[in-house]
């Protein structure tokens, strides 16, 4: 494939509303983040700047929440996932997405959830999320349980049937991630309303739960398969859009800010503010950049640095460690 045709497919992707899975140098990933976290600096001393003059007139600024996605919680990792979830605890209220979220004046909630139900989850996460009685959504991959999942060399092992059915119920809220997690934009309207509708009923089936919350994978999504999610009886979708959920009570496709352990103390306190609720305006602009006249001009002239293709996502036969 030539310059010219990996323009046009990262084009179709940033259409569909994905982003297409690199693996960047480690100086870049650290320059991006370095950039990004000053950027969200700055939006958080403008909103701390305007609610203090809110406060200042006699009002209450409006209130707000933020949805937080992880995905693996290594046992090396428990110490500073707990640290996290102390400075949620500080500068939020947790909240749970099992029914509705009504946005109060002056309170900004959170709200934890996890993709793909990784066993290191069940063994490091959530025993800290139980000590301080912090709601979570598992979004789980139907036909993963007790396998492995993740790139080919670098794949985890999913949380077994029986883990998954030990979770409190009153704590823990389970949703679907597909039954395989494809990327559901490559897949025909039939394949795609089977891997949305047909893991909701085997989840259903299995779990013995109602099962009425759905993330995409790879945050890939489009009109059509929101759609598609609403056929198939979800009441609520969530995406990879870093921006404030429920600012409509009647929300459907609910935005999620990732977040994991590793992340700078200043960063996850940033995240967890909505500070970085400017990227979704920065992805469309680098949409409009990648699929227009533009990528054609600058082709072969400007190239970020060398990086290699990360191996897509699979499930994989679990073995012993």
């Amino acid at each position: 494939m030539n310059g010219e045709e990996t323009a046009r497919s990262r084009a179709r992707q940033y259409k569909a509303g994905c982003i297409f899975v690199s693996k960047p140098t480690p100086s870049y990933t650290t320059l991006k983040r370095f950039v990004k976290c000053v950027i969200s600096l700055a939006v958080f001393a403008v909103t701390a700047v305007w609610a203090f003059l809110i406060r200042l007139v006699g009002g209450a600024p409006r209130g707000s929440c933020i949805v937080l996605y992880y995905h693996s919680i290594p046992e090396d990792q428990r110490q500073r996932f707990a640290k996290q979830l102390d400075v949620l605890l500080r500068y939020a209220t947790p909240t749970a997405l099992s029914g509705d979220v009504e946005l109060r004046t002056g309170v900004h909630l959170a709200a934890v959830t996890f993709d793909d139900g990784f066993q290191n989850v069940y063994e490091n996460a959530m025993p800290e999320l139980k000590k301080r009685q912090i709601p979570v959504v598992m979004f789980v991959i139907a036909d993963a349980f007790g396998k492995a999942f993740g790139p080919l060399g670098h794949s985890e092992k999913v949380m077994s049937l029986d883990q998954l059915q030990s979770l409190p119920e009153e704590l823990v809220t389970i949703g679907s991630h597909t039954l395989t997690h494809p990327m559901l934009s490559t897949l025909s309207e039939d394949e795609a309303r089977q891997e949305i509708g047909g893991s909701r009923t085997k989840l259903e089936s299995t779990l013995n739960r109602k099962i009425r919350l759905f993330s995409f994978p790879f945050g890939c999504f489009n009109e059509q398969l929101v759609e598609l999610c609403k056929e198939a009886g979800y009441s609520r979708v969530f995406t990879t859009l870093p921006k404030c959920a429920f600012a409509e009570p009647s929300e459907f496709a609910v935005g999620r800010v990732r977040v994991d352990p590793t992340d700078w103390p200043v960063e996850f306190r940033l995240k967890l503010n909505g500070s970085y609720r400017w990227l979704p305006v920065a992805f469309q602009f680098k949409r409009f950049i990648v699929s227009g006249w533009l990528v054609r001009t600058v082709l072969g002239i400007f190239k970020r640095p060398p990086q290699e293709v990360e191996p897509r996502s699979a499930i994989q036969e679990s073995r012993s460690r």
